[in-house]
């Protein structure tokens, strides 16, 4: 078994918050399964992001999934031309997210909220997906300022809505798999087969499952490294990006993929009525700008796998 190794979410049980720091557990894990100088070139490579768990008590959210959007009065509910509306998925608190050490650059105020064409309005006659770059008008990320006047707006007819949940959010640490192009640039040696890359520690099976079993319950996450199912999001639409026209061992898709990071990963939860084919994954990522003074991701995308 290689990375990524993700079980089924139900498989996981409920989530729950550990214990302890994810950073302690993560370096004790790390420090059982590589030695140095592996070691603490591993653990530079970490990135920080947030793991959301059900939020029923006192406090702010920091994520809701599900439920009803609110929308600014004048706002259209996002629709893909020739398909039907977009289903609503669910948002972030972008001041709230602000109180955690991430190193994604989204706004610093108002909500950004998600929506997809999750086939409930058309029984699943179009599927979005990168491979064709025409289709992802059937998932959008819409910015709603701090300062809007808003109204919850009801569901259009014959669109699917989730039950509505809150979310708090847990910093975790997330590692790239064994073919994103970090890991490899970091411990791929020059002229190294891939039986040789994957004999490394960094891709041992018992640390790959290891990390993995550490969460609990759907995997919902904000930034970081995506938990993949199927390899690398950031590929995926970098491709689409790059007109679908790049071969995978072309310099020009690890650049570009390097660019693009995670913004939400929204996983398969049995609790929300969410199922993305066989355990999958939702996936929205943003690009900053090229611009030196970009001070927020400006491109939105979207990827989405399934076991």
């Amino acid at each position: 078994m290689r990375w990524p190794f993700k079980p089924k979410s139900g498989s996981r049980g409920p989530a729950r918050a550990a214990d302890r720091p994810d950073a302690e557990v993560v370096r004790e894990l790390a420090e059982k399964h590589l030695t140095n100088p592996d070691l603490d070139r591993w653990l530079g490579l970490l990135r920080p992001a947030i793991q959301l768990f059900p939020h029923t008590g006192a406090g702010s959210s920091v994520a809701r999934l599900g439920g009803l959007p609110l929308l600014p009065h004048d706002a259209e509910w996002p629709m893909w031309q020739g398909h039907g509306p977009l289903a609503y998925i669910g948002e972030i608190d972008c001041e709230q997210i602000g109180t955690f050490p991430l190193d994604i650059k989204l706004p610093s105020s108002g909500h950004l909220l998600f929506f997809y064409f999750d086939g409930s309005f058309d029984n699943f006659a179009a599927t979005v997906g990168t491979w064709d770059a025409a289709t992802l008008q059937g998932a959008r990320v819409v910015h709603v300022a701090g300062d809007a006047s808003l109204e919850k707006r009801p569901t259009p007819t014959g669109l699917k809505t989730y039950p509505e949940r809150q979310f708090r959010g847990r910093p975790i640490l997330t590692a790239p798999g064994w073919e994103h192009p970090d890991l490899s640039t970091a411990f791929r040696t020059p002229g190294q087969d891939h039986r040789g890359f994957m004999d490394h520690p960094v891709n041992d099976d018992a640390f790959v499952e290891a990390l993995h079993e550490r969460h609990t319950g759907p995997l919902h996450q904000i930034g970081g490294y995506a938990d993949a199912v199927q390899g690398p999001v950031e590929h995926e639409v970098a491709l689409s990006a790059l007109g679908n026209e790049v071969p995978y061992d072309d310099s020009r898709l690890d650049d570009e993929a390097r660019r693009w990071e995670l913004v939400l990963q929204v996983d398969t939860d049995e609790d929300l009525n969410m199922e993305w084919g066989d355990a999958g994954v939702l996936y929205w990522m943003g690009r900053v700008g090229e611009s030196e003074v970009a001070e927020a991701i400006d491109e939105f995308s979207f990827t989405w796998q399934c076991g």
